[in-house]
């Protein structure tokens, strides 16, 4: 797996890091890394996070959690078995959140991203929904 640094910009402190790249999406999405932030991957020589391809599109994609219908309790997609009440969750309760990092064009990016999931999740639903029936 690759590991990830980001040159911490006062100098005074350490450099952050080693971070999954998932940790790296996530100071992204909180600003904490912007596209002028000096980064690393592995050993590599430091470069703008601006070059790392795909970083800041992921950034402002929605992130859809997955929560125990039960307890309530974040789960990874279904089908999974949740780690609080034991409840083996085939049809979680879900949650969209936009990612919106930067100026109103990011923002705009993200909500027509945010629809384009929620209307995914909808078909993937209906089909499943329709599955069910026809199996019936």
């Amino acid at each position: 797996m690759t590991n990830w640094f980001v040159q911490n910009r006062d100098k005074k402190e350490e450099d952050v890091g080693p971070l999954r790249p998932s940790e790296l999406l996530e100071r992204v999405r909180k600003g904490e890394v912007t596209q002028e932030t000096m980064v690393r991957k592995d050993d590599s020589p430091w470069f703008q996070a601006s070059q790392v391809g795909g970083l800041f599109e992921a950034a402002r994609r929605p992130t859809i959690e997955y929560f125990c219908p039960q307890c309530e309790t974040e789960v990874s997609e279904p089908p999974v078995l949740c780690s609080n009440c034991g409840l083996d969750v085939h049809q979680a309760i879900t949650r969209i959140t936009e990612n919106s990092i930067g100026n109103q064009a990011d923002r705009s990016f993200s909500s027509q991203a945010g629809k384009s999931v929620k209307n995914w999740l909808l078909k993937k639903r209906i089909r499943k929904d329709n599955k069910k029936t026809d199996e019936s």
